[in-house]
């Protein structure tokens, strides 16, 4: 024997009969990179001359339908290996999460002689513009006199906001600043009626900026935008496992948020850790792109099963057939024991997104805007579309494997129903 590497756009398709000069079959091990397959077996070659198929071929054929329900592995050629993994690396150049997908869909197309590849995507929400999120703080002009009237009491809070650096707080410093006027606007005490008025006013000016500056906090700061801003990187499933370090970095600031806003001091130092994590994160998007990756593969396989079961029956009996055990040993080999973990983690993951994203907008009594409100309901929209995707995909598998005599049982819950 001797290594050999072939390339070719057919994917090796299972009983399709197309007109080849040379036919691999792949025995070993093989990787497939975006409509190619390199192959690396002992060297086989069959001719398909008009349209014949010897009997050779036909056996040849069959065993590497079978072969698809087979785990990489075997003998391989280092030389050829290296060639490989250097092909790989450098046409896919990003992140793994989409090949095993890829390949579970490739081996269910082999094997129904279908097409499993997913015909698009659809596209990730958009975190809405800055403007598009801020609320505007309502302004609280004193003239001198009044400020000195309560210069006891908010004389230095007074006196910070309106300093140049006052007037351009990043997020974070504005919503401390408030929570110390909250919490010093108590020990004010009127000395006359006028005084009572305009404390009032300054109280319920205040509290809105409070409410405002808290809400601003959580969806304007930059290290928020950073977590869920655009990235063209699915996270993943094994990053996943661990959780996101922003999802529980965003809900602290959210409880930090809560606490001021009923009426706690919190520091600029509280808040920092927090949003210093979700800057290291930026992961929220990602996690959206893996979630619609999952979604695309599961509704792709879902369609090529219900196409082949619409258009001839894999078992005329309920009682399988080769090909019936050879996609039934795809499904557990390939997507039960391999992807159906991960998308339990990508589902969790976006629950625990949208936990915290929910805890935000309780956090401050303030309104969203619109545009956020608008992309929330998208990010929990997408949710709902993976597991629509994922009944999908588990009621094809029913219904290829009920048409075969083998549903499992209760007890099985590989096939969720």
């Amino acid at each position: 024997f001797r290594c050999w590497c072939l390339i070719h756009r057919s994917g090796l398709a299972g009983p399709r009969r197309h007109r080849l000069n040379t036919i691999g079959l792949i025995n070993g091990w093989s990787i497939r990179i975006a409509q190619l397959t390199i192959g690396i077996r002992p060297a086989i070659n069959l001719r398909m001359c008009d349209g014949a198929i010897t009997e050779q071929a036909q056996q040849q054929r069959d065993t590497h339908v079978a072969s698809i329900a087979q785990a990489p592995g075997g003998r391989w050629c280092p030389r050829v290996a290296l060639f490989a993994a250097a092909t790989l690396v450098s046409a896919c150049g990003g992140s793994g999460v989409e090949a095993p997908l890829s390949d579970y869909a490739w081996r269910v197309s082999n094997v129904l002689a279908v097409d499993a590849e997913p015909a698009q995507r659809q596209p990730v929400p958009l975190y809405p513009r800055r403007r598009l999120r801020q609320l505007a703080l309502p302004e609280l002009r004193l003239s001198p006199g009044q400020a000195l009237r309560f210069r006891f009491c908010l004389g230095r809070e007074l006196g910070e906001r309106n300093s140049i650096l006052g007037q351009v707080m990043q997020p974070s410093i504005r919503f401390a600043y408030e929570t110390r006027v909250a919490a010093a606007l108590p020990d004010c005490e009127p000395e006359s009626e006028a005084d009572r008025r305009l404390l009032e006013q300054i109280r319920d000016t205040k509290a809105r900026s409070l409410h405002i500056a808290g809400h601003n906090l959580l969806f304007t700061a930059e290290e928020v935008e950073a977590f869920f801003g655009a990235t063209t990187e699915p996270v993943s499933p094994s990053d996943l496992r661990h959780g996101l370090t922003g999802t529980q970095a965003l809900a602290d600031l959210a409880a930090l948020v809560r606490r001021g806003v009923q009426g706690d001091v919190v520091t600029s130092a509280e808040l920092a850790d927090a949003l210093q994590r979700l800057r290291e994160s930026r992961q929220a998007a990602g996690l959206m792109r893996t979630a619609r990756l999952f979604q695309a593969y599961m509704d792709a396989v879902a369609n090529a099963i219900n196409l082949r079961l619409d258009t001839r029956a894999i078992c005329l009996q309920p009682q399988p057939t080769r090909t019936a055990r050879i996609a039934e040993t795809v499904f557990h080999r390939f997507y039960v024991e391999q992807l159906q973990p991960d998308l339990a983690e990508v589902q969790r993951a976006l629950a625990q997104l949208e936990q915290a994203v929910l805890a935000a907008l309780q956090a401050s009594p303030a309104p969203p805007s619109n545009a956020l409100m608008r992309y929330v309901h998208a990010s929990q929209a997408l949710h709902q579309d993976l597991v629509a995707a994922s009944r999908r995909h588990a009621q094809a598998w029913q219904r290829l494997l009920g048409q075969c005599g083998r549903m499992p049982d209760r007890s099985d819950s590989d096939l969720p129903s």
